[in-house]
C-alpha cells in the first residue's frame, strides 16, 4: 500500500515538472530575436599614401641635406596641386649608419637618412585626374618610394546612419516573417543593441547600374587606379515580443 502510494506521488510530481517545463516554454515563445547587417557603399573620395625617401651619404649633415631636398621637392609638387599642408604628416624620420657585408665582413657605406610622410589627396570624385598627376611627379623623383596607397571615404556619418536604418529594416523584416509564420504578430522592441558598425571595402563591377559604371570606369581611365567601393556596414540585434 505504501509502495503505490510513494509511486502514485512520485508520479504526480513527475507530471507537475512537465507542467512547468511546459510553461516555461511557452513564456519564451512570446518574443522573438532576430538580426540584422546594413551595409551602404559609395565611391572613395579621397587617398592617402606613405611616401618614403632616403639618401646615403660620407655624413650625417650632407644625408640630412639631401633628404630635405627632397622634402622640398615633394611640397612643391603637393603645393602645385593645392593640398593643404594640413593634409601631410611625417611618420618617422630616421638617421642611421648604412653597411653592407663583403665575405662575410661589414663594411661602412656612410650614413643614411630616411623620412616617411602620409599625404591625403580629395576630392577624388570632383578632380580624379589630380591623384593622377600627383603620383606621375613625385615617382619621377629619384629615391623616392610610395607605398600603402588606401582609398577611403572623407565623411561617413551619412552612411553610418543609412546602415542603421538598413539593418533595422532588415531585422523587422525578419521578425515580421517569423510572427506571421507561427500564426502570431510582432509587438514592440524589447531589446535592441548594436553588434558592431566598421568600415567595409568591396570592389564591384557596376553592372546593375550603367551610369555608374561609366562613372567608374571614367575614374579608372583618369587615374589609372580602379578604385572600387567602400562603405559601412551595422549589425544589431532586436529582441520583439509577440502578440
Amino acid at each position: 500500500m505504501i509502495k503505490k502510494l510513494l509511486t502514485g506521488v512520485a508520479f504526480s510530481l513527475m507530471l507537475f515538472s512537465l507542467a512547468s517545463c511546459n510553461l516555461k516554454v511557452q513564456e519564451g515563445q512570446d518574443s522573438v530575436s532576430v538580426s540584422g547587417i546594413g551595409t551602404v557603399l559609395a565611391q572613395p573620395d579621397m587617398v592617402l599614401m606613405n611616401v618614403s625617401f632616403s639618401h646615403t651619404t660620407p655624413t650625417t649633415k650632407e644625408a640630412k641635406t639631401a633628404v630635405e631636398q627632397t622634402m622640398q621637392q615633394i611640397l612643391n609638387i603637393l603645393k602645385a596641386e593645392k593640398v593643404e599642408d594640413k593634409f601631410l604628416k611625417t611618420i618617422s624620420l630616421n638617421y642611421d649608419v648604412e653597411y653592407e657585408y663583403r665575405n662575410g665582413r661589414r663594411v661602412l657605406l656612410g650614413q643614411r637618412a630616411q623620412q616617411t610622410i602620409v599625404v591625403t589627396v580629395n576630392n577624388m570624385i570632383k578632380a580624379p585626374e589630380r591623384f593622377s598627376s600627383i603620383l606621375d611627379k613625385i615617382t619621377a623623383i629619384d629615391k623616392v618610394e610610395i607605398q600603402n596607397i588606401q582609398f577611403d571615404i572623407e565623411h561617413k556619418t551619412e552612411l553610418f546612419k543609412q546602415s542603421r536604418e538598413l539593418a533595422y529594416q532588415k531585422a523587422y523584416d525578419k521578425a515580421t516573417q517569423y510572427a506571421e509564420l507561427s500564426g502570431r504578430k510582432i509587438g514592440k522592441v524589447l531589446t535592441i543593441s548594436e553588434v558592431v558598425s566598421r568600415d567595409v571595402a568591396q570592389t564591384r563591377a557596376f553592372q546593375n547600374n550603367l551610369a555608374v559604371k561609366e562613372e567608374a570606369l571614367s575614374m579608372a581611365d583618369s587615374s589609372g587606379v580602379p578604385t572600387g567601393e567602400q562603405g559601412v556596414s551595422s549589425e544589431i540585434n532586436i529582441v520583439f515580443s509577440l502578440e
